[in-house]
């Protein structure tokens, strides 16, 4: 009986956390919609209008804009050189990337030799992500 009235308990706590999660992601949405008019709003109001950084003095206040520019290569047209630079003028660098495959790492952690999975624990670290809740109606 005890079991039961504590698992009807934990029900009601489920339902009315999920309730509220909902309400306070949509409070959250309205605020971010608010947030980026207001932004807006003030950086044609102080006349910002070059990429990067400035702080204006308003009043009591410091006013911080930033306009950032998000640079983006294509790939395609750089590998295949359609485009001519001269290495003297060329401002990519070029690197090299790593990413882990989690379907592979978790079947070689299961499949490996002892020895194999200590190397792959000397290689990958595993770190907790952000705990996410997904509602859905």
């Amino acid at each position: 009986m005890r079991q039961q009235i504590e698992l009807v308990d934990r029900e009601f706590s489920l339902y009315d956390n999920c309730e509220r999660l909902q309400v306070v992601r949509n409070k959250i949405k309205t605020l971010e919609v608010e947030e980026k008019a207001l932004v807006q709003a003030i950086i044609a109001d102080i006349g910002h209008e070059h990429k990067g950084s400035r702080t204006y003095e308003v009043g009591t206040y410091k006013v911080e804009c930033k306009t950032p520019v998000t640079l983006t290569l294509d790939k395609k047209a750089y590998a295949n050189g359609s485009v001519y630079l001269p290495e003297a003028f060329d401002p990519i660098e070029h690197s090299v990337s790593y990413t882990v495959n989690r379907g592979k790492y978790l079947s070689m952690l299961e499949l490996a030799p002892e020895s194999v999975r200590d190397a792959i624990h000397a290689l990958i670290v595993e770190k907790d992500g952000k705990p996410n809740v997904v509602i859905k109606s």
